[in-house]
């Protein structure tokens, strides 16, 4: 099959336009994924072009870089800005692409990539099932919206990427996209970076640095945006639980620390409650932990879920958080039916902290994740990009 970009004896080998509004090496998230992603695809021989507005740290001489305007001054303008003048900028260089990815929120593309989850949940779970009919008068929310309403217009992709299948489900049922044109791709983890290895490594040292002894069970929480994490009923939770129960709670992320210290101290939490800055290598903390919290109200996917699994932590979270797929309650991990649940919540940090030994649920999380290596995702991305390829060339129409 020929390419229509790259040329070479290689016929694999595709040019690959990569859309984001930022490429950064000090965030998380997707700006994390598209890091790893276009390291990966240069590395397989790929030409990458990345479409973006903002670049942070050192980037890779064979990348090649396109500035795509934004306007910052309103967040409304900064979405449709983006979503309207990124794929206008891969139209104007004049380059042939075999495959136009999209990583956040813009059409027209040839695949598109959902992986921060749906504004149209968030929104119902942040607020009320009815607030949809009031959204629109929030201009950020009408913006966003409109989006993703456009994402999925018949012709403005070819293929979508979902995380999980919550994600997948929720696509299917709110936008009405045909189920071929799906691939249901987790994101993979780095092994060298994210083992077993790590807690017997870095576990003594980095209980020590937060002064956590032997016998106390450090709860780890990680991300920012405590709002969308749940720290609210995350501290109304461990605020109902018995005074009997030795543990702290450390909480990696950007928050600032004075947002959420009224609700500490309101819920009796003084002295438990420890607030790290962004940690860099967040390996070390999980090593540290004995349990990660990651009961979002809403979350399209979670890296944080298969990391600290594959460290041997286990992992508490919700349904609403769709790298809940990889956890089988009460074998790896748990999983509450929503973190608004308080009675629930406790019982289940409870009936946890009780329990003397939690590294055979750790282990148990290793093996579960194993397979699961970034290699592996790009070696899926990759099919769908043949296929893609292969639509194109043949004259199969979005």
């Amino acid at each position: 099959l020929r390419t229509t970009g790259v040329q070479g004896d290689d016929i694999s080998a595709m040019r690959i336009a990569l859309l984001m509004k930022r490429y950064s090496l000090k965030r998380g998230g997707g700006e994390y994924d598209l890091v790893r992603l276009s390291s990966s695809l240069l590395k397989r021989g790929h030409e990458v072009h990345l479409f973006v507005h903002d670049i942070e740290g050192e980037t890779d001489p064979k990348l090649v870089f396109h500035k795509v305007p934004m306007n910052r001054a309103w967040a409304p303008l900064k979405i449709l800005s983006f979503a309207r003048n990124a794929p206008r900028v891969v139209e104007e260089s004049g380059l042939d692409f075999d495959v136009i990815h999209a990583m956040t929120q813009t059409f027209p593309s040839d695949l598109y990539w959902n992986g921060g989850g749906l504004q149209i949940n968030w929104l119902r779970e942040r607020y009320s099932p009815g607030v949809l009919s009031r959204a629109w008068m929030n201009p950020r929310h009408a913006a966003n919206l409109w989006v993703e309403k456009n994402l999925f217009v018949p012709g403005h992709y070819r293929h979508i990427v979902s995380l999980t299948s919550m994600e997948k489900g929720q696509i299917l049922g709110d936008y009405k996209v045909p189920a071929d044109r799906f691939h249901v791709i987790p994101n993979g983890i780095d092994p060298e970076r994210f083992n077993p290895e790590t807690r017997q490594k870095y576990r003594t040292d980095s209980r020590r640095k937060l002064g956590v002894s032997d016998d106390q069970k450090l709860l780890l929480v990680v991300g920012s945006d405590g709002c969308r994490k749940g720290f609210p009923q995350l501290f109304q939770a461990l605020g109902k639980l018995p005074s009997t129960l030795n543990w702290r709670l450390a909480i990696a992320g950007n928050d600032p620390p004075q947002r959420w210290l009224p609700s500490v101290k309101r819920e009796g939490l003084d002295g438990k409650v420890h607030f790290l800055a962004h940690e860099k290598h967040i390996e070390r903390l999980y090593a540290a932990a004995d349990l990660v919290i990651m009961a979002s109200l809403f979350e399209g996917y979670g890296n944080v879920i298969p990391e600290a699994m594959a460290c041997g932590c286990p992992v508490l979270t919700t349904r609403q958080v769709g790298a809940a797929d990889f956890i089988t309650p009460g074998v790896d991990g748990w999983i509450l039916s929503s973190c608004k649940n308080i009675p629930e919540y406790t019982s289940a940090l409870e009936e946890i902290l009780s329990l003397q030994d939690l590294d055979p649920f750790g282990w148990k999380a290793v093996q579960k994740v194993k397979p699961f290596t970034w290699d592996w995702t790009v070696d899926r991305l990759e099919e769908v990009y043949h296929l893609i390829r292969k639509e194109k060339s043949t004259g199969i129409t979005a």
